[in-house]
């Protein structure tokens, strides 16, 4: 085997090697995306996103089992600040939001607070959450989101986490904030192009490897046969 037959074994080798890691990516993403549609099944299977909605508009001021919940905007604050109290006390401030003053009810805010109310079909209780982003997205810094969560016995509950550390039901309870759609396991599913883009890839590590594989091949036989 001369010095270029053996170069071209080697990009062969390459290229088949380039195709393999390829298709790994592309079936680590395929199993994400399977037990993402598994999980959101057995979500969906489980509870139930109760619409607030009154005419069309969720009210920015909601009492559940006895808590107040309150979004407004601090006008004379310079950015304005979007103000969440919950019985009357301030829980945060929200800053660096955009906020259109002509659309109503808790549209202006979609961007940074969401109200969803979830019932448990298994056992039948209900559970108000109150969802923020707490940082703009388009910050440097990885977003970070907190809710709040009242149950039937008027306790509320915070947690703060991101994208990386929420668990499976703040998946559920951020989705909407900023028109995103985030998965447990992979937003992958819920991204425009996520399947042709998932396609592509194993074509294009398939591609790869019959590539590696035809030059390697063909070199291997044209080598055995110089030789015989």
């Amino acid at each position: 085997m001369n010095k270029r037959q053996k170069l071209w074994l080697r990009i062969s080798g390459s290229f088949f090697i380039i195709g393999l890691v390829i298709m790994v990516i592309a079936a680590y993403f395929l199993i994400q995306s399977v037990r993402e549609n598994f999980y959101q099944k057995a979500f969906d299977k489980r509870y139930d996103f109760i619409s607030l909605e009154e005419d069309g508009i969720i009210d920015t001021v909601q009492v559940f089992h006895g808590v107040k919940m309150s979004t407004f905007v601090q006008k004379e604050s310079d950015p304005p600040t979007i103000i969440l109290e919950i019985n009357e006390e301030v829980e945060a401030k929200l800053k660096g939001f955009k906020v259109n003053p002509d659309e109503e009810g808790m549209k202006p805010y979609s961007d940074a607070i969401l109200y969803k109310l979830m019932t448990d079909k298994q056992t039948g209780k209900e559970e108000f959450i109150v969802s923020l982003q707490t940082t703009p997205a388009n910050e440097s810094e990885p977003t970070k989101y907190r809710t709040y969560t009242i149950n039937e016995n008027g306790i509320v509950k915070k947690s703060d986490f991101t994208t990386d550390t929420k668990s499976k039901l703040e998946t559920q309870w951020i989705r909407g904030i900023s028109e995103e759609t985030h998965g447990y396991y992979t937003n992958l599913p819920y991204q425009d192009g996520g399947a042709s883009s998932l396609l592509f890839l194993s074509l294009l590590g398939a591609l790869f490897m019959a590539s590696g594989f035809w030059v390697g091949r063909s070199i291997i036989i044209k080598d055995k046969g110089a030789a015989a």
